[in-house]
């Protein structure tokens, strides 16, 4: 269907995906998640110590920490109180302000990292959907990949889930080289990315039972022997094992690994309140991801899904690497259902690249030429999507589901607000310098460190607001709601009662309280 050049039009995609990625983030303050993982590996490479978030493997964050380690900024303050006590988000907190006069050279740095993972995530797509199913799916995969809002959203912060879906996908892709070729090179290159997977976060367990999945496939349907798979098997094991220990500096890796997973939950907090549709909920919910999921990513790509599923069903030699794209996809979302945390899209972040190598497939079959031009219809206006929603790639929402405005009453957390939007805050705050600020942030960084000068909102105002303006995270708005429903005093439902004035970037709304009344109010 489309008949391209990958070796130009590939590094192109890539060129794009990085500077979307870097030029949004430069717009962006650090989210929740930023110090504490940035700090985090800081540590492990200054001193292989992983007491500092042992919930999260160490890759990601020795990844992002490294150019920092690397350069002239400052290190830790070991002395701090935070160090000792493992008080992880308030030693994170205490080297953000160490460098507070080099901010924006210090987030850039450990952002980087993650901008050139997304560069090559581009690459390892074309080159595993051209092995599927020839350029032309390739292409289309390499698109929507390098265009996507939702992988852009953490595929340019210093994180772990973008990481983890680009290593996942490209563990796959070496499991299918592997069964191609037999080679044991090719097993032990398998072992080698699984491990560094499985090093970047705890999702990339499910490697596991996908490998096994396929590796049934292959014996019932005769491609591949019982004996060479297990053959192939013990290498993959070893390399993926040794891969453990030397990412816990030649320590018990296993060991340290075995604990950080008994660790992941171990900060949550009694009584917390879900949000999901703008209703509070005291258990999560089983079908939160897949809800996140309709409403945030693009109209176009759901389409464009139905017309894979249609085109595999269609071609019996689509099958075969649907199965390799399908199985991770149904196994993220099905472990999904028992996560005990609905705090987001991210939690199924790895299952975007396995979708749009997917997608890719349909470009293989040949349906009529009015189905074609459907197809390439949707392919670009799921681009386009992208160009529309830069740089609010965090707070993004379809166009279905009410848009960006729509998002706090929908969903919380790292699906409308992380923190991220204190430069736009402080824009506009430039544009108004004789209008105090009264400020109810969501985040762990300083609003300050950005130029934001606000007073800290009481949490009596919630219920009795002062003249004059008021910035309050996207967050903190849904959590208002959550107290309005859990205590029936609907006059702290601001989502409800009042109107926004100004939005900064896709997460802080602005409202506007005068002297005499409150025409903010809404009917």
């Amino acid at each position: 269907m489309f008949p391209v050049n990958l070796r130009l039009v590939v590094p192109i995609l890539a060129i794009t995906c990085l500077v979307l990625a870097s030029t949004s983030a430069s717009r962006k303050s650090l989210t929740w998640d930023e110090p504490t993982f940035i700090t985090s590996g800081y540590t492990y490479l200054d001193r292989s110590d992983f007491r500092l978030n042992p919930e999260a493997p160490p890759l990601l964050q020795e990844f992002v920490a490294l150019p920092l380690r690397m350069g002239n900024f400052a290190p830790p303050n070991y002395e701090h109180v935070g160090w000792e006590k493992r008080a992880q988000v308030a030693f994170a907190r205490d080297q953000v302000i160490r460098n507070r006069d080099r901010l924006d050279d210090y987030v850039f740095w450990a952002r980087a990292p993650i901008w050139l993972l997304g560069a090559c995530l581009v690459f390892v797509a074309a080159g595993f959907v051209r092995q599927l199913a020839g350029p032309g799916s390739a292409l289309v995969s390499a698109f929507l990949i390098a265009l996507s809002p939702n992988l852009l959203a953490h595929g340019r912060l210093a994180t772990t889930d973008f990481g983890c879906a680009a290593l996942m996908f490209g563990a796959v892709w070496t499991y299918w080289r592997s069964i191609e070729r037999g080679r044991p090179i090719d097993w032990v290159v398998c072992g080698g990315v699984t491990g560094l997977a499985l090093l970047a976060k705890y999702t990339s367990l499910l490697l596991l039972p996908t490998f096994l999945i396929l590796s049934l496939y292959e014996v019932v349907s005769g491609r591949c022997s019982l004996s060479s798979l297990l053959r192939g098997s013990v290498y993959v094991a070893v390399t993926a094992l040794a891969m453990l220990f030397v990412g816990y500096d030649l320590q018990n890796g296993p060991a340290l690994y075995l604990k950080g997973m008994e660790a992941i939950y171990s900060r949550w907090t009694e009584g917390y309140q879900f949000y999901l549709l703008g209703e509070a909920r005291s258990e999560p919910a089983w079908y939160y991801h897949p809800v996140a999921f309709l409403v945030k990513t693009p109209e176009p790509t759901i389409l464009l899904a139905g017309i894979a599923v249609w085109a595999v069903l269609r071609s019996p030699d689509l099958r075969r690497p649907a199965l390799y794209l399908l199985t991770p996809i149904v196994l993220v979302l099905i472990a999904s259902f028992f996560d005990k945390a609905n705090l987001g899209l991210r939690r199924i972040l790895p299952i975007y690249p396995f979708l749009f190598a997917f997608i890719g497939l349909a470009a293989l079959d040949k349906p009529c030429r009015i189905c074609k031009t459907v197809y390439v219809v949707l392919v670009l206006w799921a681009g386009a999507a992208s160009v529309l929603a830069y740089p609010h790639y965090l707070s993004y929402f379809n166009v279905l589901s009410g848009g960006v405005s729509n998002g706090p009453y929908l969903l919380d957390d790292s699906n409308v607000d992380w923190g991220q939007d204190l430069p736009a805050l402080a824009d506009w705050q430039a544009e108004h310098p004789d209008e105090p600020l009264t400020l109810r942030y969501f985040g762990t960084t300083i609003p300050a460190l950005y130029g934001v000068k606000a007073r800290s909102m009481p949490d009596v105002e919630a219920l009795l607001p002062k003249p004059g303006v008021y910035a309050i995270s996207a967050h903190n708005l849904t959590h208002f709601r959550k107290i309005a429903q859990q205590s029936g005093r609907q006059d702290l439902d601001w989502l409800a009662r009042y109107t926004p004035f100004h939005r900064a970037g896709g997460s802080i709304y602005l409202y506007r309280f005068p002297q005499t009344e409150t025409p903010s109010v809404k009917d």
